[in-house]
């Protein structure tokens, strides 16, 4: 544990801090414009909110309607969750920011907010790619899925009906071809759950990165 270099990212954040993750899908022939072959189309994002340093978060989803092009609607409900100037925590922030950025080269009327989310953007990857925090039990591994339970001695992805971001994308791919209703809600129930566990997990981290300088 480097708590001087724990600190200096802690210091970093500032409230109200918004955790963010996407699940995204990709199309060989893409059915909408302004796409590139085996790009990654946004369907489904989770948000934890803490408005202040020490409270309770509360969270927000949005899952898109498998009938039609989900990234229209997805904006318009991510600018309105996110607002200009907010602290955005991701993890493994590279491929959210590349969501952004894609999002706002194909929707410059809303290019200037998705930037300011883009450019505002942390990475609570960080302490532990680096080492700055590191137990035995992570393996030499830094992804969410091998750092959670080793901080928590929890490990709530194994107990879920999708529980990798491969799956979910799949998952979502096939829904418009499933003509059992309550099959295709289910599974929407399942993306759901697994997509808010991302930024709950991010949530348990954090907090266990506070725990550790405290």
């Amino acid at each position: 544990v480097d708590l001087e270099q724990i600190n200096k990212f802690l210091n970093d954040l500032y409230y109200p801090l918004y955790f963010l993750d996407f699940e995204t899908f990709t199309q060989a022939v893409p059915e909408w414009d302004r796409l590139r072959p085996y790009q990654n189309i946004p369907f489904q994002y989770s948000i934890h909110l803490i408005e202040r340093e020490g409270e309770d978060p509360s969270h927000l989803e949005y899952l898109a309607d498998e009938s039609s092009d989900p990234r229209r609607g997805l904006v318009d409900r991510l600018i309105r969750d996110i607002p200009e100037g907010a602290c955005v925590l991701a993890y493994n922030k590279s491929f959210e920011k590349r969501v952004v950025r894609d999002l706002a080269q194909q929707f410059p009327g809303y290019s200037d907010h998705l930037m300011d989310i883009h450019n505002n953007m942390l990475d609570l990857m960080i302490p532990f790619q680096k080492k700055h925090y590191y137990k035995k039990e992570m393996k030499g591994r830094y992804s969410i899925k091998a750092v959670l339970p080793a901080l928590t001695s929890d490990s709530p992805y194994s107990k879920m009906g999708i529980n990798e971001g491969m799956e979910a994308s799949n998952n979502y791919k096939n829904l418009p071809s499933i003509t059992d209703l309550a099959k295709r809600e289910e599974i929407k129930k399942d993306l759901k759950v697994y997509c808010k566990q991302d930024t709950q997990s991010m949530v348990d981290v954090l907090g266990c990165l506070k725990k550790a300088v405290n």
